[in-house]
């Protein structure tokens, strides 16, 4: 017996320095577990017509099954008003190749297990955004358990979740873009110059090819390095490259800036617009018919308005439209879900006064020497400003009825908000005030986070079939 106490008071000892050394790393992997569990079942479970727009997301990638290049205009497409080819497809692409993979596994599946298999590659994709949230914030965050608080709140963040698993061109474009911001923040950090420059480069083309939305982080992102380099004069490391080592990453990175010219930059030259119209490509008879133009005459005015226009009739100029409007519902849409049914906590007035919160610590803690936050900073502010244009740009279109406003189209920068909320949070000098304001961040995120959703809403949830 005292042995045996002996040897497991031994094993103890040992087990110490590992867990003193790991245990911040051994918590996110936990956190990251529990994630990929949430969107594991929702990925295997979920009834078909739940999560947005994934009926179009799926049809289009089974286009791609057949060809390993970019698939003829088809039926589906024509009712959309879809030019495939000079659109951005790489999401579909890679969704036909995972089919392929599939077919190797199942001769011939059935459409729910195609639509189950992309939803987990999707969910790989959001991990991947949750793992490299976590490099970001090892990056800008000293603190080892400040962290891990960018990882719990996203992990917790219920439409981050429930897109997650889901098929949609989100996750791997989210996945990209958050990947490409911890490259450049490596750059920021001077570590590695070329490598990291050309790792964010890579990413971001690769998500220009997926979704147009990542274009602004593209541009906003090139910006902060342009300034970087010159400030610290770091462009003088390409005098000294050493091409045979990095030709590869350069051959990739070159092919994928001339595949986004063959795309955005001829659909400028030719139509003076990223992506084109329908009209481009199809009759105006077709292009009467898509959901879109459905849409337009059903909800849409006969004709836009103007800003004056709308405040005549009473609606908000862009200012009141962004603090009355717009925050209000990119926080219900955030940390509730808009989908096919809509859920939304009760916590969510609460979020709202915690961005208030978090905003009077960054003005307090403002540091205008942190070049590396002030360009997250920087990069989450302008990619919002033109969110806010596109969706006030709706509203004028549609009478100010929300159509086009979603809580998911600021996820491409989600985790760098995250890891900002965190850095201001964790400066909270006033201990008892900065427990009570992890506390809090933790109750509402677990409240209002994937438990109780599973929970309340059973309903939308399918028993496994194939």
């Amino acid at each position: 017996m005292n042995s045996t106490r002996n040897s497991f008071r031994s094993f103890s000892k040992e087990l110490q320095p590992f867990w003193l050394r790991n245990n911040a790393t051994i918590v996110f992997f936990i956190l990251l577990l529990i994630f990929a569990i949430y969107s594991l079942f929702l990925s295997t479970h979920l009834k078909r017509g739940i999560i947005p727009d994934e009926g179009y997301h799926f049809e289009l990638s089974l286009q791609f099954k057949p060809t390993w290049g970019i698939p003829p205009h088809s039926r589906f497409t024509e009712s959309y008003g879809l030019n495939i080819r000079q659109s951005p497809f790489l999401g579909y692409w890679l969704n036909g190749r995972a089919l392929n993979i599939l077919e190797l596994i199942f001769k011939e599946p059935s459409n729910w297990r195609q639509l189950v298999f992309l939803r987990i590659v999707n969910t790989v994709f959001s991990i991947g955004t949750v793992s490299f949230t976590y490099l970001i914030s090892k990056e800008l965050i000293n603190n080892k358990w400040g962290q891990l608080l960018p990882v719990f709140v996203l992990t917790n963040t219920i439409m981050f979740v429930f897109l997650s698993g889901g098929v949609n061109y989100d996750n791997p474009s989210n996945f990209m873009s958050t990947a490409g911001l911890y490259f450049l923040i490596r750059v920021f950090n001077k570590k590695h110059y070329i490598k990291n420059s050309l790792g964010w480069l890579f990413c971001i083309s690769l998500g220009t090819l997926i979704k147009i939305t990542l274009l602004p982080v593209a541009l906003i992102t090139t910006i902060f390095w342009i300034i970087h380099s010159i400030k610290n004069k770091s462009w003088e490391n390409f005098k000294n490259i050493n091409v045979k080592r990095y030709w590869l990453p350069i051959s990739f990175v070159i092919a994928l800036l001339v595949l986004n010219f063959l795309i955005y930059g001829i659909n400028y030259i030719k139509s003076q617009s990223l992506t084109p119209s329908c009209r481009d490509t199809y009759s105006d008879d077709v292009c009467s018919t898509t959901p879109f133009a459905k849409r337009r005459q059903t909800i849409g005015l006969p004709d836009k308005l103007t800003v004056s226009e709308a405040v005549k009739l009473k609606y908000p100029e862009p200012l009141r439209y962004f603090f009355d409007t717009w925050i209000r519902a990119m926080l219900k849409k955030i940390y509730g879900i808009m989908g096919h049914k809509s859920y939304y906590p009760k916590t969510i007035p609460y979020f709202h006064i915690l961005l208030y919160w978090v905003t009077a610590l960054s003005f307090r803690y403002y540091d205008k020497s942190n070049f590396k936050m002030n360009s997250l900073m920087g990069i989450i502010g302008f990619y919002t400003i033109v969110l806010i244009y596109k969706n006030y740009n709706s509203e004028l279109n549609y009478g100010f009825k929300q159509v086009a406003l979603q809580g998911r189209y600021i996820f491409p920068v989600i985790s760098a908000i995250y890891v900002l909320f965190s850095h201001y949070v964790m400066k909270i000098s006033n201990k008892p005030l900065l427990m009570i304001t992890l506390i809090i961040v933790v109750f509402l995120f677990i409240y209002g986070g994937p438990i109780r959703f599973f929970i309340l809403y059973d309903s939308v949830f399918a028993s496994w079939f194939v």
